[in-house]
């Protein structure tokens, strides 16, 4: 009996990660797709495409579509590829607790802590996992402490947010006092602050650059919670991204990284999460691995983590539906280091009128 996939959001970069480590294991494999928009080019490498609404716009309508696709097509699990759906489906896993098995995802709550990087900060302090330190509001004497503990530069982020969007870097009063009364979340800046004074000097002489990044090289660790809450594994990559259109992944054997990945895939386990846990970290000047924001799904690395042998969508999918998948890397043997582009490429314009007018599109047999 064929196996039937159901992964949601799948023109995502995540999404297109996960299709790309189950591209050469197809053979008795179903790979369906949910979308809100018709005209994602990943969408067409499935078998079948539904169109539904918005997840988080519209959480009725979608979780209607979603329960119609998974009875109609007899869905063994399903995969989440954004945080909108990691949240919706912890919840309909709350509420619908006969569906949890054939959900890649644990519960609400702890959803919900990984979702909100203040949340996130205040579990972390709970249970001693070092977390980059955060505020958020605070009187004018906590905003005043925290300066004084961390100096500028300091990073601002939405406290639910991904791909970096709406992330600045700040570095007087004026800016923390504005983005703390907006309700963002403020940590300290994980890199050196050398680089960011460096840069506000070069851009006072030449100006400022198209493009750029503070991305410094960070540490992506990833970890599977199996639905018995047991940690079914913890590994960990390095990433370099200071192209605009390529990274850099390698392995990372760096035994803080372990250690952390462990210690948070066990606190995360007793809050009731299951499935993917990602654990992004970065070394501050100080020497210490610290963690920044926590994903419950796969990411952007999926892909590279599997050439360099490390085949996490089939251990999750292994996990929770019994069904072990073909296991071997992309690489053989597996590679040591992985080189990423983006690629270009569109959708056929036929199919997208298709999925569009009918509301579904089904791979000719």
């Amino acid at each position: 009996m064929d196996l039937r996939l159901l992964v949601l959001s799948v023109g995502t970069r995540v999404g297109q990660n996960v299709l790309t480590a189950l591209s050469r294991r197809r053979d008795g494999l179903v790979l369906m797709a949910t979308s809100s928009v018709a005209n994602e080019p990943a969408l067409f490498d499935c078998d079948v495409v539904y169109r539904v609404p918005p997840t988080a716009a519209e959480a009725n309508a979608f979780e209607r579509a979603l329960l119609e696709v998974m009875n109609r097509e007899r869905v063994d699990l399903v995969i989440p590829c954004r945080d909108d759906d990691v949240e919706f489906l912890a919840s309909l896993r709350d509420r619908r607790p006969e569906l949890a098995q054939r959900l890649l995802c644990g519960n609400a709550a702890a959803a919900g802590v990984i979702g909100d990087k203040w949340l996130s900060a205040e579990f972390s302090v709970r249970h001693g996992l070092p977390f980059a330190a955060s505020i958020i509001r605070g009187s004018d004497d906590e905003r005043a402490a925290f300066v004084a503990t961390h100096g500028f530069p300091l990073v601002a982020k939405p406290r639910r947010g991904y791909a970096s969007l709406g992330v600045y870097m700040l570095w007087n009063e004026a800016q923390l006092r504005t983005t703390l009364d907006q309700g963002h979340v403020v940590q300290q800046f994980l890199g050196d602050p050398k680089s960011i004074a460096d840069y506000l000097a070069a851009m006072e002489v030449r100006g400022i650059p198209l493009h750029h990044t503070f991305q410094a090289p960070r540490h992506s660790i990833q970890a599977l919670i199996a639905p018995d809450g047991t940690i079914a594994h913890v590994m960990s990559v390095r990433i370099v991204s200071d192209r605009r259109r390529s990274k850099w992944v390698g392995l990372d054997t760096d035994p803080d990284a372990a250690e952390i990945g462990t210690k948070c895939a066990k606190a995360f386990s007793e809050a009731g999460w299951r499935g993917p846990l990602n654990i992004q970290c970065q070394r501050a000047p100080d020497g210490r691995l610290m963690i920044h924001e926590f994903n419950g799904r796969f990411t952007g690395a999926t892909f590279e983590r599997w050439l360099l042998g490390f085949d996490e969508v089939g251990a999750a999918i292994e996990r929770f539906t019994g069904r072990r998948m073909p296991s071997e890397s992309a690489a053989s043997p597996a590679a040591l280091e992985a080189f990423e582009t983006v690629v270009g490429r569109a959708a056929d314009p036929r199919m997208v009128a298709a999925l569009e007018r009918d509301g579904t599109w089904r791979r000719p047999r």
